[in-house]
């Protein structure tokens, strides 16, 4: 301290020196400007406790996220002002990310915390207070082991100076009970539960530090508390409200603030506006900030404010928690602290405290308004609002609308009733892993489920209706049921009716287009690529190829695929365009034919908030082109919800509300279900008629509540002619769009919805774009192609080096024959496999096509097998040459020849009957394993396994059609008919013509040239047979069924 004879110079002089002390080694010095942290519940009188700390006569306003003040107080006359930093943290618990700006390296010796509690909320105080101190004692705990590795010196006194400060001479002399072996009642509940070797931990699962060893007169509860690791008053504000509580409830919280108080080495204080009790609280406060003497006095008493500074309560004084031992029994604690919370929370069971979480953007709170700011956040959300409506909306892209040029479209749906068979929707093979015979596959009492009952509504060009409901609503079946895909269903009465015609297969094709949930596109091609082969296959021959680049354009430009137009559409395996933008490029194959009714099967799912309210803007925008938009969708958010002109809200089928979107809340508040303020209307009304099915009780409460709300809206609409509730009698359903034709030339206006079937591009032109984009597909997938040359290799180089190193000696007998087989027997198993996988990769896309009559069975057939021949040819190279080499076999070109070519047909034998297998079957696991069982046949009636005179009856037929036994009779005719071996039995040599071996094994039973042949036939049986099952077995993944 300066002495009354220093000079300012000295003063100033001695401060630097402590400054730089302090920089140095951080101990034995102290420091005079200390920081406080006020914190607690929103609306707790925080301000209001550090105006009257600091003296100052203001208004206390509304604390703004965290806010800084400061205050200057000096020990007596004449004596230098010491400096204190005030923080206070507001928001109550909404704000916690922000406690870590206070608290830093440089502040923490001097740091302490205020921790403000509204008494007159007893049910926000425990999750307020437990919430606060956790964060805050993370961010303590995480400075000091910082400052552990650089200064461990420090930061052992911060540990140490908590027990330090507890007072030696304990004023309450009953707790020296412990000190003899008395057990607290707590303590004694608790060890019941816990294992006694267990370290003791504290209320957040960690073991108790006690910061240094204390001998047991120093502090008798130093083993049962974990206080702070820097200092904190827990002050109680609002006591003249809390005073007016009932007694017992005073009581509760009055022991519970005494127990954490003293868990934590806190100081516990009640204060409110009296200046009395301000005072109180202001004398912990100013010796915490500016080092004034502390007040000894001690109140204990819950009908009086309480006022216990650190240290001078003990767990006997307090007392054991107020409950019965049964009581405390039954909760099953681990820690103190956590029986505390138990029993605190029974009799005050907690409120949430996240009083700004739930807001989207708390910057609206009226709490925080501030002038200035809120009208440039105004202007900015103006801007950016302008900024969104020029991208999708502005006047200058109207251009790029692709309206429909046909007339416009009416789609009406009358009493329908719908039922769906479920046991037929059970694929075959789970039937029979069930061990079910065929004609108990369609039957028993519960396989017709109704699925639509009595629907009405009515809808025209222009307009986008919305179908809402929980999963089992009967949305997908409705739009199966529109779009003539009801596989397995039946209607039972009511019709679907298309601008005044009953609906029929043809008239769906020729006017509907259905884009399915799931995207069934080429990963390989780009987007343009994808679009330019869709718009050669599903626009009328009559165009031109540069009309079907302008059509492919100007959907590109609508759907806003152009800054992405020449990336690769991927899949979960490669990396391509979004998740939004794939759903669009599903959208655009078609939209391309120019459709006038677009139907979306839930287009959203899968995609997040932001790209989904842009995907339905898009869809949005088509309507306004002339165009019907009918989709289905689970629970869209708010700004989604309000883009839809209609909305349908459907439950077990039945209809509860069908209208506009912005009429359905008024609709539901009219009938005595108000949407909540704040609420999502979507939301709030699918959960209102959601069937729960957690409970018999509960599903049958909502059951009656679906049916009369069916039953109430039929009421309201059955005389209506367009089946939409309208708050007005004379209110109508607006249709916008936009007649854009004049923005076209006739060259470019070109009517779709005249065409028929015979105006799409024949079966040559189909070839020819398949065959292109088969090519394109397989020579894009760079990784799967360098796999699989890399399969034959290897596979090559394995059997190659095995055999390798007979230049001067021919190979024996045996192990020529060896040899020969496993050439022809090896490589075409993986080929096997990997068809297959590839096949069923494409099963999906294929479907669909073939049902949208985008392309039929034979164009796609051929293109199929010779797109694939360049890959064949190239795989068979690899494998096939290297080996014969390698291997020393017969070195004359003409054997070569026909060694390749043997090779060649019997890997292409395997293609084929993958190719079959992959189409035949649903499911990849099921086409492997019967692949997998007739090729092992195959190989094992090859003729080496067991010689062919050794087989009986039905391996020997088997054998006639094993291409695995005709490559190999092959391969042994080329290599022994022209060689001799010589074989040394004694001293005795004889010379064996390789013929012999031929006919030793029964392989010369047909000329060489009838191999070739009968592997032929066998090549062109699997390709019947391929082609025979994609023409009349439907080609569903198992995802379709």
């Amino acid at each position: 301290m300066p002495k009354p004879s220093d000079t300012l110079w000295d003063i100033a002089k001695a401060e630097v020196e402590k400054k730089e002390n302090l920089e140095g080694n951080g101990d034995g010095v102290e420091v005079w400007e200390k920081s406080l942290l006020f914190m607690g519940n929103k609306n707790g009188g925080k301000t209001t406790i550090i105006l009257r700390c600091l003296d100052r006569d203001e208004i206390p306003k509304p604390t703004l996220a965290l806010e800084y003040t400061f205050g200057r107080r000096a020990k007596g006359h004449n004596r230098p002002k010491d400096i204190a930093h005030f923080w206070e943290l507001g928001g109550g618990t909404s704000l916690l990310d922000l406690i870590c700006i206070p608290i830093t390296n440089d502040n923490i010796r001097t740091f302490a915390i205020i921790l403000v509690l509204d008494l007159s909320k007893p049910n926000e105080l425990w999750p307020t207070m437990d919430s606060l101190l956790q964060v805050t004692r993370n961010h303590v705990d995480k400075i000091i082991t910082k400052l552990g590795k650089t200064n461990p010196k420090v930061a052992t006194e911060i540990k140490q100076r908590m027990w330090n400060n507890m007072p030696k001479d304990h004023p309450f002399s009953v707790i020296h009970e412990l000190a003899e072996g008395a057990i607290h009642p707590i303590i004694q509940i608790i060890n019941e539960d816990v294992d006694q070797n267990q370290p003791w931990t504290n209320s957040w699962g960690t073991p108790l530090d006690t910061g240094c060893q204390l001998d047991i007169d120093h502090y008798p509860d130093h083993e049962l508390i974990d206080p702070f690791p820097i200092p904190l008053v827990i002050i109680g504000s609002k006591y003249d409200i809390f005073h007016e509580f009932d007694s017992e409830m005073r009581k509760i919280m009055c022991k519970t603030l005494r127990f954490v108080s003293h868990y934590y080495g806190a100081s516990l204080v009640f204060t409110s506006k009296s200046e009395a009790l301000l005072l109180k609280a202001r004398v912990l406060i100013n010796h915490l900030a500016f080092g004034f003497d502390r007040s000894k006095s001690v109140s204990v008493d819950q009908n009086k404010p309480l006022f216990i500074p650190a240290g001078l309560d003990s767990l006997n004084q307090i007392g054991p928690p107020p409950a019965s031992d049964s009581d405390i029994g039954k909760l099953h604690a681990h820690t103190p602290v956590d029986l505390w919370k138990k029993i605190y929370e029974k009799t005050f069971p907690p409120k949430s405290t996240t009083d700004l979480k739930d807001v989207n953007d708390p910057a609206q709170d009226p709490q925080y308004a501030e002038y200035e700011v809120d009208a440039m956040r105004a202007q900015k959300n103006q801007a950016k609002r302008r900024f969104r409506d020029s991208i999708f909306c502005s006047e200058e892209d109207n251009n790029l609308y692709f309206t429909y040029s046909g007339k416009s479209n009416v789609l009406e749906v009358r009493e329908l009733n719908y039922q769906v068979n479920m046991a037929s929707q059970i694929p075959w093979y789970e039937n029979l892993a069930e061990m079910k015979m065929p004609w108990m596959w369609n039957t028993g009492p519960d396989s017709h489920v109704p699925a639509i009952q009595n629907l009405n509504f009515k809808v025209q060009s222009g307009q986008m209706l919305a179908i809402i409901g929980s999963s089992a609503c009967g949305k997908t079946p409705l739009l199966d049921v529109i779009t003539c895909r009801d596989h397995g269903g039946k209607i039972k009465s009511g019709q679907i009716i298309i601008n005044g015609q009953p609906s029929t297969h043809q008239l769906v094709k020729k006017c509907i287009a259905h884009v399915r949930q799931d995207d069934r596109l080429l990963p390989n091609l780009t987007v343009k690529e994808t679009l330019l082969f869709v718009a050669k296959l599903r626009l009328p021959k009559t165009f031109s190829d540069s009309q079907r680049e302008k059509r492919v354009e100007d959907v590109i430009a609508e759907l806003r695929l152009r800054q992405c137009a020449n990336t690769r559409v991927g899949n979960e395996y490669i990396r391509g365009v979004s998740g939004g933008e794939r759903r669009r490029v599903s959208i655009g194959v078609q939209l391309l034919w120019n459709p006038g009714i677009l139907i979306l099967d839930e287009p959203t799912s899968g995609l997040d908030s932001f790209t989904a309210h842009n995907l339905v803007i898009t869809l949005s925008r088509l309507a306004r082109g002339n165009r019907l938009v009918l989709l289905s969708v689970h629970q869209p958010r708010s700004d989604i919800f309000q883009l839809f002109d209609l909305v349908l809200l459907m439950t077990s089928g039945t209809t509860i509300y069908s209208g506009t979107a912005r009429n359905m809340v008024q609709y539901f508040t009219e009938i005595g279900y108000p949407c909540p303020k704040f609420s999502n209307p979507a939301d709030f009304y699918v959960d209102l008629t959601s069937i729960d099915n957690r409970s018999k009780e509960k599903e049958m409460e909502s059951q009656k509540r679906a049916r009369s709300l069916a039953t109430l809206f039929w009421e309201k609409v059955k005389d209506v002619d367009d089946f939409l509730w309208k708050a007005n009698e004379g209110d109508c359903v607006t249709t916008v769009y936009s007649d854009q034709s004049s923005l076209f030339t006739p060259e470019e206006v070109i009517n779709m919805h005249s065409h028929s079937t015979d105006q799409l591009p024949g079966g040559l032109k189909q070839f020819t774009v398949l065959f292109s984009r088969q090519i394109s597909s397989d020579f894009r997938d760079l990784s799967t192609l360098l796999i699989h040359g890399s399969e034959a290799l290897l596979m090559s180089l394995l059997i190659g080096f095995l055999y390798y190193g007979h230049d001067k000696t021919k190979l024996s007998i045996q192990d020529t024959v060896a040899l020969l087989f496993m050439i022809g027997a090896l490589i075409p198993f993986t080929v096997l496999l990997d068809v297959i996988a590839k096949c069923h990769s494409e099963r999906a896309m294929l479907y669909h096509d073939l049902e949208d009559g985008m392309y039929t069975v034979t164009p796609y057939f051929f293109a199929k097998i010779l797109g694939e021949l360049p890959e064949h040819c190239a795989f068979v190279i690899i494998y096939g040459v290297p080996i014969y080499w390698l291997t020393n076999l017969n070195p004359e070109p003409e054997h070569f020849l026909l060694n390749f070519l043997a090779v060649w047909l019997v890997v292409f034998c395997a293609r084929a009957m993958a190719l079959w297998m992959a189409a035949l079957l649903p499911t990849l696991q099921l086409s492997a394993f019967f692949g997998n069982v007739l090729f092992t046949t195959f190989f094992l009636s090859g003729g080496f396994v067991v010689r062919l005179e050794s087989l009986w009856l039905v391996p020997f037929w088997i054998s006639k059609i094993s291409f695995v036994r005709w490559s190999y009779e092959s391969l042994m005719q080329i290599q022994f008919t022209e060689l001799t071996y010589q074989m040394t039995v004694g001293n005795v040599t004889f010379q064996i013509p390789g013929k012999l071996v031929i006919q030793a094994m029964n392989l010369d039973s047909y000329p060489l040239y009838a191999s070739y042949l009968i592997l032929v036939g066998i090549i062109s049986g699997f390709m019947v047979l391929y082609y025979l099952s994609l023409r009349f077995i439907k080609q569903k993944s198992n995802q379709d069924w």
